[in-house]
């Protein structure tokens, strides 16, 4: 079990997928250095305020995230289904349930270490600039931290959970193509609920829920895909 694990972390080039985490923030990072910028220049628009440019945060390094979770699945267990290289794996007395377990949790918790990086990155830098430069509405408030950081956990939570999905789609239709659009879905419809009630992204109860919906339909994925080659 050990051996396989660090084989897998091996496998994983994690030094390499650090650095993509570092380009993915920095580019969060510039696009919303460009949304204030044009908020502070443009006469007919009004600053940004420190909730909107948090929500932005949320969704913009959750949509990055999330995707490239879903590149990772379907480069590291769908791609390898599709074109059964992963047949010499399993031609070694392993486990196969566990081998797929190990590098399912390796893409999940390495999506959310990038999120809450991503979240201390970004609301950090728009602190920073607002004290320097005035950029925002209003000033920082440490009462912010009380929403900031629930809304953060939960979302990384939710985002963690959702990197599931494109692994539960690709398995069900061995494509690497479905394995992103998945992702795409996911996004869209977990954006979409946001914007129409951008206070209270997630709660406690809906964590809970897409967790058990998660589970259930990867223990069936698990069930009637995982073991299918042999």
């Amino acid at each position: 079990m050990v051996h396989l694990l660090k084989l897998e972390i091996r496998k994983f080039r994690l030094p390499r997928k650090i650095m993509t985490a570092f380009f993915a923030v920095a580019f969060c990072i510039l696009f919303i250095t460009v949304s204030l910028v044009d908020s502070m220049t443009d006469p007919e628009q009004t600053k940004d305020t420190f909730e909107s440019t948090f929500l932005v945060i949320g969704l913009l390094v959750s949509f990055i995230f999330l995707i490239y979770s879903s590149i990772l699945t379907s480069t590291s267990v769908i791609n390898e289904y599709s074109q059964r290289t992963i047949t010499i794996l399993f031609s070694y007395p392993l486990n196969k349930k566990l081998l797929i377990v190990i590098k399912m949790m390796l893409i999940m918790a390495f999506t959310a270490i990038s999120l809450l990086f991503g979240y201390v990155c970004c609301c950090g830098y728009i602190v920073g600039m607002d004290y320097a430069f005035d950029m925002l509405e209003g000033s920082f408030q440490i009462s912010y931290l009380s929403e900031w950081v629930p809304m953060a956990v939960t979302g990384t939570i939710i985002c963690s959970v959702l990197s599931w999905w494109p692994f539960v789609i690709g398995m069900i239709k061995m494509s690497v193509p479905a394995t992103i659009v998945t992702s795409l879905i996911v996004l869209f419809v977990r954006q979409l609920i946001i914007t129409k009630n951008p206070t209270n992204q997630e709660n406690l109860f809906q964590v809970v829920l897409v967790l058990i919906v998660t589970l259930v339909a990867v223990m069936i994925v698990f069930r009637e895909k995982v073991t299918k080659i042999d």
